[in-house]
C-alpha cells in the first residue's frame, strides 16, 4: 500500500472492517477514495477500491433481488480471538464446532451440510476464543462475504480428514485461498483491507480414529503447523485448544489494585510483546498518561518488583499500575 496516504485513509480501514450492512461499506469505500490523493503511485489501490465498490454493489442488488433478505453477514468480533474453521466438504468442521462450544451447527454425512456461517464460543481455561464455522472452501463457491470473514478473522484453523487425500485437498484449499487474496502463512503480517493479505493458519486433521496407525503417522509436507486427532476425542481436542491459544499470539494479564487481591475474572487479553504500558493503555487510556511505574508478579525477577513502562509483559502475569497524582 502507498505510503503517503492521509491518516483519515487507515482510521477509515478500521471503520470499514466494523461496518455490518453492504451500505455501510460502500460509503465508507466511497469516502477512502475520495480522500485518496490521486497520481501513478495510488492506480493499483484506486481500481481495488472501485472493484470492491462494484462487488458490493452487485451483492447489494441481489439482496433486493431476494426481497430483502441478506447476503452480506458480518460477524462481530468477541471474546479473546477469532478462528475461523476452513476446508473441503466433509471433514469434520462442524462437528468440531459443536464439540469445543455449545453451538449446533447442521451436521450432516453428505457435502455442503454448512450453508451459512455457525458461531460458537470455545471456553479455555478463564477466556473464551470465538469459532465460526463456514461453508466448505471449493471451487466457484465462495461467497464473497465468506472471503470477507475470512480477511477479518484472526488466525485460520484448516480442517482437512484422514479419509482424503489430504497433501492433495490442502493445496486446492490454499490455492483457492490465494485466488482470493488470502495467503496461509505460519507468520501473519499487518495489511490493509485492499491486495493480498497474509492469514496466520493451522491444519487439523480429523478422523484420526478410522484410520490405523500407518495412516495417521506418515510424514505430511504442509508448509503449516500440524495437529492430527479426533473430534470425537477429549484429549485432542483440548491439544487443539491449546495450540490455538498459542497460535493466536495472545496473552493474559491480570490487574490488582494496591492492597487489594488481583482480579482474576476478566483480564486484559494483548498481543505477545506487550508492554506495561500497553496494558495501561488497554484498562484505560487516562491510567497509560499518568503512569509512573507499575508493579509485576509472575515473570518478573521477584513478587512485587517495580518495573517501568517498556516492559515487556508474558502470559498471566499480575499488574499493579501507579500513576502520577
Amino acid at each position: 500500500m502507498p505510503a503517503n496516504l492521509p491518516p483519515q485513509f487507515y482510521q477509515l480501514e478500521r471503520e470499514y472492517r466494523e461496518k455490518k450492512t453492504i451500505k455501510e461499506k460502500i460509503e465508507v469505500l466511497k469516502k477512502m477514495y475520495a480522500i485518496m490523493p490521486k497520481h501513478k503511485g495510488t492506480d493499483k489501490l484506486q481500481a481495488e477500491i472501485k472493484a470492491r465498490i462494484s462487488k458490493l454493489k452487485e451483492e447489494l442488488e441481489n439482496e433486493k433481488k431476494r426481497g430483502g433478505k441478506r447476503s452480506f453477514i458480518h460477524i462481530e468480533k468477541e471474546g479473546a480471538g477469532q478462528i475461523t474453521l476452513v476446508g473441503p466438504p466433509n471433514t469434520g468442521k462442524s462437528t468440531i464446532l459443536s464439540m469445543l462450544s455449545n453451538a449446533r451447527p447442521d451436521i450432516g454425512d453428505y457435502p455442503f451440510t454448512t450453508k451459512t456461517p455457525c458461531v460458537g464460543m470455545v471456553p479455555f481455561e478463564d477466556i473464551q476464543l470465538q469459532m465460526i464455522d463456514l461453508p466448505p472452501i471449493a471451487e466457484g463457491s465462495i461467497p464473497f462475504w465468506v472471503v470477507e470473514i475470512i480477511r477479518n478473522s484472526d488466525l485460520l484453523l484448516i480442517v482437512l480428514s484422514f479419509d482424503i487425500d489430504i497433501e492433495e485437498e490442502f493445496k486446492k484449499t490454499i490455492e483457492l485461498l490465494k485466488e482470493k487474496k488470502i495467503e496461509v502463512v505460519k507468520e501473519p503480517s499487518e495489511e490493509g483491507i485492499f491486495g493480498m493479505i497474509k492469514k496466520k493458519g493451522v491444519v487439523f486433521i480429523n478422523k484420526k480414529d478410522l484410520v490405523s496407525e500407518d495412516n495417521y503417522s506418515k510424514e505430511l509436507n504442509l508448509s503449516l503447523k500440524i495437529i492430527s486427532g479426533s473430534s470425537f476425542e477429549e484429549k485432542d481436542l483440548d491439544e487443539l485448544k491449546r495450540t490455538l491459544f498459542k497460535e493466536l499470539g495472545i496473552i493474559r494479564v491480570y490487574t490488582k489494585e494496591p492492597g487489594k487481591p488481583p482480579d482474576f475474572k476478566d483480564p486484559l487479553i494483548l498481543k505477545e510483546g506487550s508492554t506495561v504500558y500497553d496494558a495501561a493503555e488497554k484498562l484505560h487510556k487516562e491510567i497509560a498518561r499518568k503512569l509512573k511505574y507499575a508493579r509485576l508478579w509472575g515473570s518478573s525477577k521477584f513478587d512485587g518488583q517495580r518495573v517501568f513502562k517498556n516492559q515487556v509483559l508474558k502470559d498471566k502475569d499480575i499488574v499493579e499500575f501507579h500513576t502520577k497524582k
